[in-house]
């Protein structure tokens, strides 16, 4: 690409796993995206400049345009730190505690995540804060309570203040431990590669963990007890995989929150949908929410705020509170 000087500035969401970039306009529109695989597990301390620069490069961004960032890259094995905001933590301090890059000519900025140092339920997130701050742009109010941001690591968050504040927080391994299961413990031996995931059988499974979160490991035991002496099939048995994760995930989650009659969905694809299902089996209503959207309003906020000269306040219409 031709470089451009319309580009104000370059948001940037870098996880473990993968890469996002989006070139903004001084009108705060998306001009150009990227999405990369080099996510920052597969990144070399001394190589995060280089990729930067690279992708920047293919965007049109000139030398002076300023990038800010979210995600893994500013945790202890990032490019550079940006220490937790501690809850309670508004989320404008989030924009307030942006650390920026050191050694790099370019004004590089990374937002920092939030910590729970409570000694009982220490807790971290990194990434979710800033679709927490899109979510409070976007939603403004409306957002407050209870926030379910389903993953690898799931995320429930309780919004105050108008949705201005993370007043706490909890994660749960959910992902990890339906991947853990399903790929290398004996359930593996239930679960065929393509099957599909019936549907009555998630259900069940969901209403079961509600009901009986004690039972849970023994639930997971018998859908290969069930395979061996009842002939259940891999849909079956992965539909019972997953809504006894997820719906004991959700039972946790409403024994440490309390059950709302509604909250906020950050979602999107299978595993937005499977959650949406969940949610409907416990009687929760929710309103779901693009996670990448979110993530790129909060990084145009924190944009917005820390080069106001380079990207003008949002019209006050666009503007949640």
């Amino acid at each position: 690409m031709t470089l451009d000087a319309a580009i104000a500035a370059v948001l940037v969401d870098w996880g473990t796993s993968r890469l996002r970039l989006w070139a903004i306009g001084t009108d705060g529109a998306t001009i150009d995206a990227i999405r990369s695989a080099e996510g920052m597990g597969a990144t070399e301390p001394r190589a995060f400049e280089g990729i930067l620069e690279h992708h920047l490069a293919e965007l049109g961004a000139r030398a002076d345009v300023p990038v800010i960032m979210c995600g893994m890259v500013g945790s202890r094995q990032g490019w550079q730190e940006a220490p937790y905001v501690a809850v309670p933590a508004r989320l404008d301090t989030i924009i307030a505690r942006a650390v920026r890059v050191s050694d790099t000519p370019r004004d590089v900025r990374i937002l920092p995540g939030i910590a729970d140092r409570s000694a009982d339920a220490p807790d971290v997130m990194r990434s979710e804060e800033t679709q927490l701050l899109g979510l409070s742009r976007l939603a403004g109010p409306t957002a407050d309570g209870l926030v379910c941001m389903p993953g690898t690591h799931a995320k429930w968050v309780r919004l105050d203040d108008g949705a201005r504040t993370v007043a706490a927080f909890a994660t749960a391994l959910t992902g990890d431990l339906f991947a853990a299961l399903s790929t290398a413990s004996v359930l593996r031996h239930s679960i065929a590669d393509g099957a599909g995931t019936d549907g009555d059988a998630f259900d069940a499974a969901v209403a079961a963990s509600l009901a009986e979160p004690a039972t849970t490991l023994m639930r997971l035991f018998a859908i290969r007890s069930r395979g061996l002496l009842a002939g259940q099939d891999a849909a079956h048995a992965l539909g019972t995989l997953s809504g006894t994760i997820i719906g004991h995930d959700i039972a946790g989650a409403l024994a440490r929150f309390g059950t709302p009659s509604r909250l906020t969905l950050v979602g999107g694809g299978t595993l937005g949908t499977l959650y949406e299902r969940a949610l409907r089996v416990a009687g929760i209503a929710a309103t779901t929410i693009d996670g990448e959207e979110l993530a790129c309003e909060g990084l145009l906020a924190a944009a917005r705020q820390i080069w106001p000269d380079r990207l003008p306040a949002a019209p006050a219409a666009a503007m949640a509170h």
